[in-house]
């Protein structure tokens, strides 16, 4: 179902793979040749690893400090396109596509993502694939007006017991799901509110966030084409959309028309 409002902020396909291990992270650059005039920003992509001794008897005592081990290891790069709207993550371990708000249809973004995905896979020569991922990120706009009540928008919330007498000023609620028909594809669905601000009307609103990662675990060939696409668009795809056409209220329909 398309909305001529979108309340989707960021779509993001992901793909884990295994490269072997005399794969040079400088190559991941050749894939930025062939790209660059789509995009043609670049960044390097860090990995950061920290880590600190306490002494358990008193946890404000920090033990050997002299030893930490602190390092900022490039893993990957960052390509954006002019606007920044869309965004490559080349990494060691996979490839990151992202599509930042407008979005415009599954078929499109697809499309693109894999066509994109198939450059990284010609470059690095992945020796298997291990996860499937697709996450979506909307906001959808509460107007504040009176009372809220966040149950007229979205069916998935905290319960506060009734003889609790507290007001619910924010919160933050992450579950994990399964479901029968789309075995073994997962879901983590992230839900929040954040502080009124203007919507794109210039009018008070409440920014809900419903933050769906729909992703399987998988032992692939890269070049297996057909069945990567069948779990993106019959599992991880429709898993999304039964979680989310399923979990918001007719009220909060109208609010992407």
């Amino acid at each position: 179902m398309r909305f001529p409002n979108s309340p989707i902020t960021e779509a993001i396909l992901d793909i884990t793979v295994n490269v072997d291990d005399d794969f040079e992270q400088t190559r991941l650059l050749d894939i930025h040749e062939e790209i660059k005039e789509s995009f043609p920003n670049r960044q390097q992509r860090m990995a950061f690893q920290g880590g600190i001794e306490f002494n358990l008897e008193n946890p404000d005592e920090i033990i050997n400090p002299q030893s930490l081990s602190i390092s900022n290891k490039p893993e990957g790069y960052i390509f954006l396109s002019e606007d920044k709207k869309r965004i490559i993550q080349a990494k060691l371990n996979g490839f990151t596509f992202s599509k930042l708000k407008p979005y415009e249809g599954w078929e499109k973004f697809y499309k693109e993502a894999y066509q994109l995905w198939q450059k990284y896979a010609e470059i690095t020569f992945p020796t298997q694939v291990t996860r499937l991922g697709l996450r979506y990120i909307n906001q959808i706009m509460i107007p504040a007006e009176g009372d809220i009540e966040l149950n007229n928008y979205i069916k998935i919330l905290p319960g506060i017991p009734d003889d609790l007498k507290v007001t619910m000023e924010g919160y933050f609620m992450q579950v994990r799901v399964c479901h029968p028909e789309y075995e073994p594809s997962r879901a983590i669905v992230n839900q929040t509110i954040g502080e009124v601000t203007d919507n794109e009307k210039g009018e008070k609103a409440y920014p809900l966030i419903f933050d769906i990662d729909v992703f399987q675990e998988v032992n692939l060939e890269a070049n297996d084409d057909q069945t990567i696409k069948m779990i993106f668009e019959e599992n991880l795809r429709r898993l999304r959309d039964e979680i989310f056409f399923k979990s918001i209220t007719e009220t909060a329909e109208e609010l992407f028309k």
